[in-house]
């Protein structure tokens, strides 16, 4: 409660009490002033002066008189107490009140930059709540990628230990069984050796051996060519160097959902910040709106107020 409102309480109980006493006075003071004026019709003023009874009624009422005019002044120097510290209370308390205003509009403003605030930010949860969900669907993915790159390369290995080499053993063992029963007809050595004196001079049944051997040096020759043809690995590299693209890419995506991330976490953070300034904003409110029960010339002039209703209080 204002310092104020608690002295006008104040005031008006103890005025209640002044005014309940002197009500107490009127019946008794009404009896007095009829004996007084029953004692002036008979007596003249010789017999006023000495007649006992009419100087003691007299005397009660005098007493009576000044004790309601002392308690009416005492209401009085109350009552002008109380004007003085209300209009000094109004003063201090009007400019309060510009103050209280502004602040209060600039409430106002915090509260509607605040509900701003709380409609994006729940947008922005929203949209964080995706992008989470997109990184993890794009994490999905890079590891099924991965997973891909350890499927291509265990199955190059599997093509080259089963079917390539059980092609380059088949295709040996054919060969080496058709050795002895290879035609020499129309056979093209190209081989120097057979222009060498050694080889022309040499029996018929060496050449013959000698191009059976070249025939199967030559099919081995093939075969083995093949078998690593066949088994290089450069043949699946456009596939991994694909996968490997789709990876960077993935990658270089989640990037770009972690920036955006940030960015939405920045904002989320300044949640704490505008919940902070809208309530030091009211703190502030309450701080201007209370300043005058902490003013030191208003709490003296309360304290004067209350020490003098202690001082002349009715029991």
């Amino acid at each position: 409660m204002s310092i104020f409102y608690d002295t006008l309480g104040k005031f008006k109980n103890f005025n209640s009490m002044i005014n309940i006493k002197m009500q107490q006075f009127t019946p008794h003071i009404s009896v007095l002033e009829n004996i007084r004026n029953s004692y002036d019709k008979v007596l003249n003023e010789d017999q006023k002066n000495i007649n006992k009874n009419y100087i003691e009624i007299k005397s009660k009422l005098d007493l009576i008189n000044r004790e309601i005019n002392q308690k009416q002044d005492i209401v009085k120097q109350l009552k002008d107490m109380l004007i003085n510290f209300e209009n000094e209370f109004n003063n201090r308390y009007g400019d309060l009140e510009l103050k209280a205003i502004s602040q209060k509009a600039f409430i106002r403003i915090k509260e509607e930059e605040f509900k701003n605030y709380i409609s994006s930010y729940k947008r922005k949860l929203k949209e964080k709540q995706e992008l989470e969900e997109k990184k993890a669907n794009l994490e999905t993915d890079i590891n099924k990628s991965i997973s891909l790159i350890d499927e291509r390369c265990r199955q190059y290995i599997e093509d080259v230990k089963i079917k390539n080499v059980e092609y380059l053993k088949t295709s040996i063992t054919d060969i080496a069984e058709k050795f002895y029963k290879n035609m020499l007809e129309n056979i093209d050595l190209n081989s120097d050796y057979i222009n060498s004196e050694e080889y022309i001079n040499s029996t018929q049944e060496y050449k013959e051996t000698y191009k059976k051997l070249y025939t199967f040096m030559s099919g081995l020759f093939n075969i083995t060519q093949k078998f690593i043809d066949d088994s290089n690995f450069e043949k699946i590299l456009p596939a991994l160097i694909e996968i490997q693209s789709n990876i960077k890419e993935k990658y270089n995506e989640i990037d770009k959902l972690d920036v955006q991330k940030d960015k939405i976490n920045i904002f989320e953070s300044l949640k704490e910040k505008y919940e902070i300034e809208l309530e030091n904003a009211r703190e502030e409110l309450e701080n201007i709106l209370n300043l005058a029960d902490k003013d030191e010339e208003l709490l003296k002039l309360k304290t004067e107020i209350d020490d003098f209703i202690n001082q002349y209080q009715i029991n």
